[in-house]
C-alpha cells in the first residue's frame, strides 16, 4: 500500500475513535509542475517538500512565533490560491481546529500530524544573504503569514537569479532577500489535498440529535438522546436500539473517505446514499451529504449543496450495504 493511502486510513482510524469514543506570467512563475512530481524531483506530497527542507542559509528572517501562528495563504496576483486558518471547530463546541479555506467550497479539516514542525519553516523564514544592488521584480506571488500576537506578514516573491536563487521581499520592512530556490518553490508550491484530514462524513457522534439516511431500499430516522455525561441511546421508531449495533453502523458511515478531487462538480442524478445530520447545539450546524454517480469508480460527494471531492465506488456500496443490512 502506498504512503498516501496509509495516510488516509491512519486518519480513518484516528478520526473514527474521536467521533465514537467523544462521543502566469512573470518572472519564472512559480507553480506546482506535474512533470516535476513525476520524475521523482519534488517528493509527491507538498507538505513534506517543506518538512524536507534543509537549512542552506545562515540567518531566519523572523515573521512570528509558530504558537501564535492562525493563517498561512499563498496569493498569486492577488488571488488566494491556497488558505489554511486556525477556527471554531465544526465538530466540537468551544474549541478551535485548522481547516483549508481556500480553494475548496467547503472547508476541509487539517490533517495536524506534522503540522507545527511545518509551520516553524514559516514563521522563520530561512535566506541566503540580504540583497542589494537588486532590482526587485514582483512575479504576482505572495506568502501571507498571520499571528494573533503580531499581525499579517508577506512575502513577495520577485525573480530567479543566475544560481537558481529567488529574491524574496518582506513587504512590511521593504527588506530584500536572496532565498534558495528549492526552498522558495516548496514554500510556495503547496497543494491542498495534501493537508486534509479528507474525512468525508465526519459528524462526532456526541453532537448528534437526529440522523436521517436514505438509500435505494431504505429510509431510516435515527433519534439520539445525550445527557450531561455524553451516556446516549439510540432509538428507531419509538424503539430504544441496542448501542454496539448502532455505532457499528455509525463507524461504518465515517469510514468514507474523499478519494480524490473533482474535476467536474456538475455530475447530476439520484444520490445513492443521502445523511442528514442534526446537531444538539445551536453552535454547530446541521449537515446534509449525498453521493451522487460519478463514473464508473466514483461517486460525487455534495455537502450542503457543494462539491470538492470523489469517494470510492466501491467503498460507499460497502456503506450501503451495512446500512440495508442494519435497517432491514
Amino acid at each position: 500500500m502506498s504512503k498516501h493511502g496509509m495516510k488516509r486510513l491512519w486518519a480513518a482510524a484516528f478520526l473514527l475513535t474521536a467521533a465514537i469514543i467523544i462521543t502566469g506570467s512573470g518572472y519564472n512563475r512559480i507553480k506546482t509542475r506535474t512533470s516535476d512530481t513525476e520524475n521523482s524531483k519534488i517528493p509527491p506530497s507538498s507538505k513534506e517538500a517543506v518538512l524536507n527542507l534543509e537549512t542552506r542559509g545562515k540567518n531566519k528572517i523572523q515573521a512570528g512565533n509558530r504558537e501564535t501562528m492562525n493563517r498561512l495563504a499563498v496569493t498569486e496576483n492577488g488571488s488566494i490560491i491556497f488558505s489554511m486558518e486556525k477556527g471554531p471547530s465544526e465538530n466540537q463546541e468551544d474549541f478551535e481546529e485548522w481547516y483549508i479555506t481556500s480553494p475548496y467550497k467547503n472547508k476541509q479539516l487539517v490533517n495536524v500530524s506534522d503540522l507545527y514542525a511545518f509551520l516553524e519553516h514559516y514563521a522563520a523564514w530561512d535566506y541566503l544573504n540580504q540583497a542589494e544592488n537588486v532590482e526587485f521584480r514582483d512575479s504576482g506571488l505572495a506568502v501571507e503569514e498571520s499571528f494573533t500576537d503580531s499581525g499579517t506578514v508577506r512575502f513577495l516573491i520577485g525573480q530567479k537569479n543566475k544560481k537558481g536563487n529567488y529574491y524574496v521581499k518582506e513587504e512590511r520592512t521593504g527588506r530584500l532577500y536572496e532565498i534558495d530556490g528549492t526552498q522558495t518553490e516548496a514554500m510556495t508550491g503547496l497543494r491542498p489535498y495534501d493537508f486534509i484530514m479528507g474525512i468525508a462524513n465526519l459528524v462526532y457522534l456526541t453532537t448528534v440529535d437526529k440522523l436521517e439516511i436514505r438509500t435505494q431500499e431504505t429510509a431510516a430516522v435515527f433519534l439520539v438522546e445525550t445527557d450531561e455525561d455524553r451516556n446516549q441511546v439510540f432509538i428507531k421508531e419509538g424503539q430504544v436500539l441496542e448501542e454496539d449495533g448502532f455505532k457499528k453502523m455509525y463507524s461504518s458511515i465515517i469510514s468514507i473517505v474523499a478519494a480524490k478531487e473533482a474535476e467536474d462538480s456538475t455530475a447530476s442524478g439520484q444520490p445513492v446514499l443521502q445523511l442528514s445530520f442534526s446537531r444538539n447545539t445551536d453552535k454547530l450546524k446541521n449537515t446534509q451529504i449525498s453521493y451522487i454517480p460519478y463514473n464508473e469508480e466514483y461517486y460525487l460527494i455534495i455537502k450542503d449543496g457543494q462539491s470538492d471531492f470523489l469517494a470510492e465506488k466501491s467503498a460507499v456500496d460497502d456503506v450501503i450495504a451495512v446500512i440495508d443490512e442494519y435497517c432491514r
